[in-house]
């Protein structure tokens, strides 16, 4: 019998799975619930809002959610481009043909 994928499958299949889970300090990411440190997604999403909404610097959300603030600044110019989905992993290298036409 197949096993479904757990979100931890899914996460890592779309690359959005948190590579380091355990740097996330945010207190509302402690209790298993609605906030998950394995999703980076959200992760992301989260340290932007704190930076915004709650008055910490960039540098101290940034450490709070265990990323770098080079990722800090790459996530607020995703977000601020293409909105929550700014924070999704992209694809790096060629895109693979739209439709396949014979030469």
């Amino acid at each position: 019998m197949a096993k479904h994928p757990t979100k931890t499958d899914r996460l890592r299949k779309l690359g959005a799975l948190n590579p380091q889970p355990q740097r996330v300090h945010a207190a509302w990411f402690d209790s298993a619930g609605f906030f998950d440190a394995n999703d980076l997604v959200q992760v992301k999403y989260e340290m932007l809002r704190h930076a915004r909404q709650d008055g910490v610097t960039k540098a101290e959300a940034a450490s709070l959610f265990g990323l770098s603030r080079p990722t800090f600044y790459l996530a607020e110019a995703s977000y601020a481009r293409d909105g929550i989905s700014g924070c999704c992993p992209r694809h790096v290298g060629r895109s693979p043909p739209t439709s396949s036409r014979p030469k």
